[in-house]
């Protein structure tokens, strides 16, 4: 695996670092000990100068790994053919393009670049499967509606910002990666951070490295930048998280510069780890919304939702009795998707499962939290080490029937 790791000490294209034997010996005989040192500390040190060798510094700084370069190669090989080519973008709001727009976000951009570079007319196709406050453990119960029914050739993950750090999080960022090799797509991993510093990436690197996969951290790069008063967060941002359109500009530089030098890198057989990192029991999800699922019973229930990207889910109509919305189907994992909101006469519901006929479990769930705003939310509701006959009856809590409630859809897993 071929890794760039820049430091302060990096140095911009062009300028190079200088290694000496024997640095930091003082032989009294030879006279020129203190001099050899203080040369190489002035090689070894030696800095970006201007404007535009400090910019090529932060892109050079962002290209953590090219990791295995054939697959990518492949696909560029195939766009240069004139071959129909995809290429998609699995992410938050960040790639959703927030505060930058449809055009003017990363994933456009670096995708105008690659069609441009290396297509043949319309041969290229442009997928973006951003969504607004998702992370990887629902990017990949959405994973196969949203990214591989359009047979993507390379995806990009980012969910470096909206992951948490625990176990559940690393399970479902894995079997995002695992499910894309297997599917042949060229995957890439791009780390992004927050004003504060805070970034999911340490883990996902440790992923990327156990995969072979090209790393691109705009984390690092900021870093760098930072670390050496070149920038300041507000020259990539207008808020806490988001990159302003000079910063879309920036991330899709650095994306740019990996399709721009990779084909340089000399590719050497890819071999696929069999054995996970950890446990990534999420590897061939399905999604199950009003298009796919029928209820044994509406009940005071009616179809249609109303969050981007998941309208085709079952709303609770006040007023109407409070009649359960009951599920049946197979499945071994359950995950139960609703809307979460910061405030507001919404829920909670009760949800009760049975499991081949038995008692499973029930749980009242509050969709009201502080960090809600309208988004989708998940929640397991079922766990098994085999396909089991579910059966969900989903109605509003004691006290609530006048209040609102979404259920977006069923996020699930079934014996290979």
């Amino acid at each position: 695996m071929i890794f760039r790791r820049a430091t302060a000490f990096l140095v911009a294209a062009g300028l190079t670092l200088t290694c000496f034997a024997g640095c930091g010996e003082t032989d009294d005989s030879s006279g020129s000990g203190a001099e050899s040192q203080a040369a190489t500390e002035s090689e070894a040190e030696k800095l970006p100068e201007t404007d535009e060798e400090w910019h090529q510094a932060m892109i050079e700084t962002a290209m953590y790994s090219y990791g295995n370069t054939t697959k990518m190669q492949e696909k560029i090989a195939k766009a240069q053919a004139g071959e129909e080519v995809t290429v998609a973008y699995l992410g938050g709001s960040i790639t959703e393009g927030i505060s930058a727009g449809d055009d003017a976000c990363y994933a456009k951009l670096s995708y105008d670049h690659f069609a441009e570079t290396f297509g043949t007319g319309d041969n290229v196709k442009y997928c973006n499967a951003g969504l607004s406050g998702t992370p990887s453990q629902l990017g990949i119960l959405r994973l196969e509606r949203d990214v591989l029914q359009y047979n993507p050739d390379i995806c990009f993950i980012e969910f470096a910002v909206n992951d948490g750090t625990d176990i559940n999080y690393q399970n479902a960022y894995e079997s995002i990666v695992r499910e894309l090799i297997e599917d042949d797509v060229a995957v890439v991993l791009l780390f992004s951070v927050t004003a504060e510093d805070y970034s999911a990436q340490d883990y996902m690197k440790e992923i990327g490295e156990y995969y072979s996969l090209p790393m691109i951290s705009y984390c690092d790069a900021l870093r760098f930048m930072f670390e050496n008063d070149r920038m300041t967060w507000e020259d990539f941002s207008d808020d806490q998280s988001h990159p302003n359109v000079a910063g879309h500009q920036m991330v899709a530089e650095m994306v740019n510069y990996y399709f721009d030098t990779v084909m340089d890198v000399e590719a050497e057989e890819y071999v696929y780890p069999t054995q996970p990192l950890h446990s990534p029991r999420l590897v061939g999800s399905h999604l199950y919304e009003n298009t796919n699922l029928t209820p044994e019973s509406l009940g005071s229930w009616s179809e249609g939702t109303d969050v981007a990207s998941f309208t085709n889910g079952w709303s609770y109509v006040s007023g109407q009795g409070n009649e359960p919305l009951v599920f049946k189907f197979n499945a071994k994992f359950v995950y139960l998707i609703y809307k979460e909101m910061g405030q507001g006469n919404y829920g909670p519901v009760h949800v009760k499962v049975t499991c081949d006929g038995e008692p499973y479990n029930e749980w009242d769930i509050d969709p009201v939290t502080s960090s809600g705003w309208g988004n989708p939310q998940i929640i397991n509701i079922g766990m098994q080490a085999s396909e089991k006959e579910y059966e969900i009856e989903i109605s509003m809590s004691e006290g609530a029937e006048e209040n609102f409630m979404q259920i977006l859809g069923f996020g699930y897993t079934l014996d290979e």
